[in-house]
């Protein structure tokens, strides 16, 4: 399976994930980060019977790593972040 069929194959939640890891545009990255928060916390309340083993570690994990990119993007580029 080549690169680009893995990712389609991947839930829509892991690429709006690496998506935001991969973008080198800080506007654009701040963008891609809000967007794919929203996707995990969106997979996170579809509810935890709904989802496969090990994928709830993975939704933290996922959650806890855009939150970081964001703080470092924010404050490399002087943003003032409410949520901080």
């Amino acid at each position: 399976m080549s690169s680009i069929e893995q990712t389609h194959s991947l839930p829509d939640w892991r690429q709006l994930c690496q998506a935001a890891l991969f973008e080198t545009n800080p506007v654009k990255l701040l963008e891609r980060i809000a967007h794919a928060r929203n996707a995990v916390l969106d997979r996170i309340e579809d509810g935890h019977s709904k989802s496969p083993n090990g994928e709830q570690a993975a939704l933290r994990n996922a959650l806890a790593t855009l939150d970081n990119l964001r703080r470092i993007t924010e404050r490399q580029n002087g943003y003032q972040s409410k949520a901080s």
